[in-house]
C-alpha cells in the first residue's frame, strides 16, 4: 500500500527529527528543546494520518497513529525531564515511522527496486530531519551561548553525509531513466526543468549551505550559521518536494 505524498514528506521529517533526538546529546541540550522536537513530530504524524485516511486510510494509517501517540508520550517525557521514560519513547518513535515508510516501498516491484525505494526514503528523512534539527540547534544558541559547539558540528556533519548519499541515489535514478524504455524516456523529457531544479535547488544549493554552515560553526559564529541553515533547509525542502514529484510521475528513485 502506498502513502499519500503529503503523508509521505510528514512521516519522512518526522523520522528523521525523531532518529536526530537519538543523536543530540541530551546531558548537554537542555531538556525544553527535545520537547519542542517531539512536539513538531506530533504535528507532522497527526498530518500524515489525516492526509493517509484521505488517501484510504488502511493499516498504514494506524502505524502512523501509533507514531503519533508515542510521540506525544515522549513530549511528555522530555517536558518532565523523564529522559529513561522519554529515550525509549522517542526509539519507538523511530521504528514505528520506519515500518510505515518500509512498509510502503515495498509493493510490486522487485525486491532489488523496492530496497531501492526504501534508501531513498531513510536517506531523504535523514537529510531533511538532520537539516532542520541543525536549524533549530543553532537557533537555541541564541538563549544558551555557553553551550558546546560540539552538537550543531556533529548536525552539519550528518546533513554532509545523508546530502552524499542522495546525491549518489539521485544520480543513479537519472541513469536508471536514461537506460529506461522508450515510454519513460518520453515522460522523462517532459521534467527537464525539474531534473533542472533537482540537481540546483536541491542538491548542488544545499551542499554550498552545508559547507558554508560548517565553516562558520568551525569559528562558532552560531547566528550565522543559523542564518545558513535556514536557507538550506529552504533548499532542501524544495529539492526534497520535487524529487518526490519526479519519484511518482516518472516511478523512480531521484
Amino acid at each position: 500500500m502506498s502513502l499519500a505524498m503529503l503523508a509521505d514528506f510528514a512521516v519522512r521529517l518526522a523520522w528523521g527529527m525523531a532518529a536526530m533526538l537519538l543523536v543530540v546529546p541530551w546531558r548537554i541540550v537542555p531538556p525544553a528543546f527535545f520537547r519542542t522536537h517531539c512536539q513538531v513530530i506530533l504535528c507532522l504524524l497527526v498530518l500524515a494520518v489525516l492526509a493517509q485516511e484521505r488517501w484510504g486510510g488502511g493499516p498504514l494509517s494506524y502505524a502512523l497513529g501509533v507514531g503519533a501517540a508515542l510521540s506525544a508520550l515522549a513530549m511528555i517525557g522530555w517536558g518532565l525531564g523523564l529522559v529513561r521514560l522519554a529515550l525509549p519513547l522517542t526509539a519507538a518513535v523511530v521504528a514505528s515511522t520506519l515500518g510505515a515508510m518500509a512498509w510502503a516501498s515495498w509493493g510490486e516491484s522487485s525486491f532489488a527496486f523496492s530496497s531501492l525505494v526504501l534508501t531513498a526514503r531513510l536517506s531523504s528523512a535523514l537529510l531533511l530531519g538532520s537539516t532542520l534539527t541543525a536549524m533549530l540547534l543553532g537557533h537555541h544558541y541564541l538563549t544558551a551561548p555557553s553551550m558546546t559547539i560540539d552538537p550543531l558540528f556533529r548536525q552539519v556533519q550528518i546533513m554532509a553525509w545523508a546530502l552524499g548519499v542522495r546525491t549518489v541515489l539521485a544520480a543513479l535514478g537519472l541513469a536508471i531513466l536514461m537506460m529506461g524504455g522508450p515510454d519513460q524516456t518520453e515522460g522523462g523529457r517532459g521534467m527537464v526543468l525539474f531534473l533542472g531544479m533537482r540537481w540546483g535547488m536541491g542538491i548542488a544549493g544545499p551542499a554550498l549551505a552545508t559547507y558554508l554552515a560548517w565553516r562558520t560553526v568551525q569559528i562558532r559564529s552560531t547566528q550565522s550559521a543559523t542564518g545558513i541553515l535556514y536557507i538550506g533547509m529552504t533548499l532542501v525542502l524544495f529539492g526534497e518536494l520535487t524529487a518526490m514529484v519526479l519519484a511518482r510521475d516518472l516511478n523512480g528513485v531521484f
